[in-house]
């Protein structure tokens, strides 16, 4: 009777970033759907935004998509801003605004690398916006390496990306046909982009947006060094401090996949065993607990 109850519940992922969450729901029969909301950040948001997100966006697109309203649901959640102590405040959340029982809430990095490593040991990379990083035994976070935000860190992240573009743009450092298609490309001048990254807020989006123009150009040898060296020093700064051996590192983001040869050329080229490059890891921690649910099942 335990087992028939058991293959009733629906399994619901949440990959929450700043700027969107993705939500995959796998029906107890084995229907999947997916749907997105607004990103959410329970380090920068207070309850009342967080709980309107999930009042408007979510509930309303959960209800259509399930068989009846009594369905029982096991919500896992990985998010940004999901810091040790936010977890337990953005779980009590989740649970009572969408009125779920079953509910964990966890990490952007620790859905990252469950989704790249599953039950392995590895070393797992988030390169976006931004840029993480941590050591995984196969079950938990073991070793991580401070990502320190676009100031300080985030080496290899889209915002590193623009950041150096721009000021090698700026001083005159990239050849004369690149400087020149990226003021065609932008029409922005010193006093503009002074402007956009010390006076205005989300600088740091701001530079990231600049990593197209990069990818557009990047068999040009000037844009291919500096991708390497963006990626190389990630690996440098954040990487090196695991002394991973012959442990795979593995990425995932849009700036790791988009990249995805020439962020491999830094990895062989510093030594080291690259792993997988998924551009969103949502479709894999979603295998993880489904894999977990058949072990438990079986048990």
């Amino acid at each position: 009777m335990k087992m028939q109850h058991h293959n009733l519940v629906h399994l619901l992922v949440a990959d929450g970033g700043s700027t969107k969450t993705a939500w995959q729901l796998t029906l107890s029969g084995g229907q999947q759907h997916t749907f997105v909301s607004r990103g959410m950040n329970p380090a920068l948001q207070d309850d009342a935004t967080l709980t309107a997100i999930l009042q408007t966006e979510v509930s309303p697109q959960l209800k259509a998509l399930l068989p009846d309203k009594d369905s029982a649901i096991t919500l896992f959640y990985y998010g940004a801003g999901c810091l040790p102590f936010v977890r337990q405040r953005m779980a009590d959340l989740l649970r009572q605004t969408m009125g779920l029982a079953d509910v964990s809430a966890d990490s952007d990095l620790l859905g990252a690398a469950r989704a790249l490593c599953g039950h392995t040991p590895g070393i797992a990379c988030i390169l976006g916006t931004g840029s993480n990083s941590c050591r995984y035994d196969g079950k938990s976070i073991i070793q991580q390496t401070p990502p320190l935000g676009y100031i300080l860190g985030d080496e290899g992240s889209g915002t590193a990306i623009g950041k150096r573009l721009v000021a090698d743009v700026l001083k005159g450092l990239l050849p004369d046909e690149i400087r020149r298609q990226f003021h065609e490309t932008f029409g922005l001048s010193e006093a503009d982009i002074i402007r956009r990254v010390y006076r205005e807020p989300e600088a740091n989006r701001f530079l990231a947006s600049l990593a197209p123009f990069v990818y557009e150009h990047r068999t040009h040898p000037a844009l291919h060094t500096l991708l390497y060296d963006c990626f190389n020093s990630f690996l440098q700064r954040n990487v090196a401090p695991y002394a991973p051996g012959h442990l795979p590192i593995h990425f995932v983001g849009s700036i790791a996949w988009h990249f995805r040869d020439e962020l491999s050329a830094a990895v062989y080229a510093a030594g080291y065993d690259i792993g997988h490059i998924l551009q969103e890891p949502i479709q894999e921690i979603t295998r993880f607990h489904l894999t977990e649910e058949q072990k438990d099942g079986i048990g």
